[in-house]
C-alpha cells in the first residue's frame, strides 16, 4: 500500500509531503484546488508519460517519490529485476526541462517501462474516463477474466499464444502462396548467380597471386637485362674482361699465400674466402633464376583474361574472391530454401491443423471458465448494486459466439455487459440504458467484487461519485468505506456524505504566496474534519446549522466526534 507521498515543484505544488494509512481515505477541497494533481503526481510514480508541461514555472525539475508497501506479485516482480530492499519499496521520478525523464525503484535506475508494470501491481487508479470505459464492450472481457485471477489468465495466456502461432503461420502461408511468381523469378537469378560463380572455380586469394604474377610478366624484359647483367660480370665479364669470379678467385689465392707467410692475415683472408664462396653461390642462383623465367609469351594475356572475369564477378558478388564466394553459398542456401517452399506450404498446413486442434480445446475451456465466472459475477454485481440503492437493477454477462472455428486472440466469444436499471426493463448494452451516475455505481460495484479478486493493495477513485447525491452518495460511501477493509482506498470526493466515511480526511487548498499559486494538503484532526464538511455543505464555519450538520454527519458515519 502507500505509505507517503512527496512531490516537488510539480504543476503548482512546491513541495508537499503526505502519509497515507490503510483503509479508506478521503480527499476533499474546492474544484480547481489541485486534488487531481496529486493523483497525477501518483500516476507518473506507476508509469504514466510525462510531460515538460507538468514542471512548475521556474523550477529546473519536477521530483515526486513514493513509499510503498510491496505487494506479492510486486515483491515477485522487483526481485526478478534484482532491485527487492527489505519490505519497503521507494520510487522515484523526475521531469527535467530537458525533457529528459529518470525513474529509481529502491536506488536502482529503472525504465518507465518497469514501472510501469510494478505500478499495476501497486496501484489502480481509477477516474471518470474508466466509467465511460465501460460503454465498450471490448472492455468487458477483460474485466470477466480479471475476475478469475492468475489461474484465468494464465488459461487465456495460453490460448492466445496458440492463436499468434496459428495466425503467424497462415501468414507465412499466405505469404508463400501469393509469392511464387516472385519466388520463380528469384530462383532462376540465384541458379544463374550460383553457375556463374561456379564456373569461374574460384580459389581465395587467387586474385592476389595473379596480380603478382601479372606485375612480373610485364616488367620481364626489364627483370631479365639485369639479372643477365649481374651473371655476366661475375662468370663471364664484359667483352675482353676478365670475369668477376675469376679476378675474386686469383686474389684470394695470393691472400692465401700471404697468411702463410703473416699469420695476423689469415682471418682476412678467411672472411675473403667466404665472400668469394657467397659470389659464387649467388651466380649459380642467378643462373638458375635466369633459366626458370617464363618464355610463354601468352601466359601474360591468359592472367590479364582471368583478372577481367574476376574483376567483373567483384562488380556483381563482392571486393574479393572469398566474398564472391561467400555470396555464392548464400545464394545455394536460399535457393534451397526456395526449392521447399513447396514442402514448407503443405508442412505448414499440417502444422496449422495441430495448432487449431490445440486452440480450440483450450478456448473451449476459457469459455466455459468464462460461464461459471459470468454467473458468480453476476450475482455479487447484482448484490454489490442493491447495496448502492439500485436494487431492481438486473445486470448479465452476455456471450456472443465468434464464427467459425479459425483461432483468434480472445477465445471464442465476445463478452459484452448488459443492464436493466429499471424493474420491467429488458437488458440492454450500458451504453443504451445507464446513466452516468448508474455507470459510477456498476463501475464501483465491479471494482469491489475485483478487488477480492485482484491482489493489487491501493486503488484510487479519481471523482467517480460525479452526479450522485442523497441516499445514493449515503450508500457509496458505506460501499467505499466496506472496500477499504480490503484495500486501501483513497477518493476524491466533493460529496460530504461520502467524505464523512472516510477513516482519514486529506483538504486540498489553493493559495497565493508571494506573487504564485501554491497548492498544499494536510491531513485533518476531528475539529478540522468539521470545518471542512461545513465548507463541503455550502455553509461556513460561523453557521451553527450547517456545522451542526456536519458533526452529525460524522456522528452517524464513524462516531469520531461528539455534539
Amino acid at each position: 500500500m502507500l505509505k507517503e507521498l512527496q512531490i516537488r515543484d510539480f504543476a503548482l505544488i512546491e513541495d508537499l509531503e503526505l502519509s497515507f494509512y490503510s483503509g479508506f481515505s478521503v480527499l476533499s477541497g474546492e474544484t480547481g484546488a489541485g486534488k487531481s494533481i496529486i493523483i497525477d503526481a501518483l500516476s507518473l510514480l506507476t508509469g504514466a508519460r510525462a510531460s515538460t508541461e507538468v514542471i512548475r514555472t521556474g523550477a529546473g525539475r519536477a521530483l515526486i517519490s513514493g513509499a510503498f508497501t510491496p505487494s506479492p506479485a510486486a515483491a515477485a516482480l522487483l526481485e526478478t529485476w534484482g532491485m527487492l530492499e527489505g519490505e519497503e519499496l521507494i520510487i522515484t521520478r523526475e521531469i527535467s526541462t530537458s525533457g529528459r525523464s529518470r525513474c529509481w525503484i529502491n536506488g536502482h535506475l529503472a525504465t518507465v517501462g518497469q514501472l510501469a508494470s510494478l505500478g499495476a501491481q501497486l496501484v489502480d487508479i481509477v477516474g471518470q474516463h474508466d466509467s465511460q470505459s465501460l460503454l465498450r464492450p471490448e472492455n468487458h472481457v477483460q474485466l470477466l477474466d480479471g475476475y478469475g485471477g492468475p489461474d484465468q489468465l494464465s488459461l487465456l495466456a495460453r490460448s492466445d499464444e496458440l492463436a499468434k502461432k496459428w495466425l503467424a503461420l497462415q501468414a507465412e502461408k499466405r505469404r508463400l502462396e501469393s509469392d511464387e511468381r516472385e519466388r520463380n523469378r528469384r530462383m532462376d537469378l540465384l541458379a544463374y548467380q550460383i553457375e556463374e560463380i561456379t564456373a569461374a572455380q574460384l580459389q581465395p586469394g587467387e586474385d592476389g597471386q595473379l596480380e603478382q604474377e601479372r606485375s612480373r610478366l610485364a616488367n620481364l624484359d626489364r627483370i631479365r637485362q639485369a639479372v643477365e647483367l649481374a651473371v655476366g660480370l661475375l662468370g663471364e665479364g664484359l667483352g675482353d674482361g676478365e670475369p668477376l669470379l675469376h679476378l675474386l678467385s686469383s686474389i684470394e689465392g695470393e691472400l692465401g699465400r700471404a697468411a702463410r707467410l703473416d699469420l695476423q692475415l689469415e682471418p682476412l683472408a678467411q672472411r675473403y674466402g667466404e665472400l668469394v664462396i657467397n659470389l659464387q653461390e649467388l651466380h649459380r642462383e642467378l643462373r638458375g633464376y635466369l633459366e626458370g623465367l617464363p618464355a610463354d609469351p601468352g601466359r601474360l594475356n591468359a592472367i590479364e583474361e582471368r583478372l577481367a572475369l574476376l574483376d567483373g564477378l567483384k562488380r556483381k558478388y563482392g571486393s574479393t574472391v572469398e566474398e564472391i564466394l561467400s555470396y555464392g553459398q548464400r545464394a545455394a542456401d536460399e535457393l534451397a530454401v526456395l526449392q521447399t517452399a513447396g514442402v514448407r506450404a503443405a508442412g505448414l498446413d499440417e502444422e496449422c491443423r495441430r495448432l487449431e486442434e490445440h486452440w480450440l480445446h483450450c478456448a473451449e475451456q476459457l469459455t466455459q471458465r468464462r460461464r461459471e465466472l459470468a454467473q458468480e459475477l453476476e450475482r455479487r454485481v447484482k448484490e454489490e448494486l442493491r447495496d448502492l440503492a439500485m436494487e431492481g437493477t438486473r445486470f448479465a454477462v452476455h456471450f456472443v459466439p465468434r464464427e467459425g472455428r479459425s483461432p483468434a486472440l480472445g477465445g471464442r466469444e465476445r463478452v459484452e455487459f448488459l443492464l436493466a436499471a429499471n424493474v420491467g426493463e429488458e437488458l440492454k448494452p450500458l451504453a443504451k440504458v445507464a446513466s452516468g451516475g448508474e455507470l459510477a455505481r456498476v463501475l464501483l460495484a465491479l471494482k469491489t467484487v475485483l478487488a477480492q479478486a485482484e491482489e493489487i493493495p491501493t486503488i484510487v477513485f479519481d471523482e467517480v461519485d460525479a452526479g450522485l447525491g442523497g441516499r445514493t452518495a449515503v450508500k457509496l460511501g458505506e460501499k467505499l468505506r466496506s472496500l477499504g477493509e480490503l484495500r486501501q482506498v483513497l477518493c476524491v470526493t466533493h460529496l460530504p456524505v461520502v467524505a464523512s466515511f472516510g477513516t482519514h480526511h486529506y483538504s486540498v487548498q489553493k493559495s497565493t504566496r508571494q506573487s504564485r499559486t501554491i497548492v498544499q494538503a494536510s491531513l485533518l484532526g476531528p475539529e478540522e474534519r468539521v470545518v471542512e464538511l461545513t465548507r463541503m455543505l455550502g455553509g461556513s464555519a460561523d453557521e451553527q446549522v450547517t456545522s451542526e450538520h456536519a458533526r452529525e454527519l460524522l456522528r452517524r458515519t464513524s462516531g469520531e466526534l461528539g455534539s
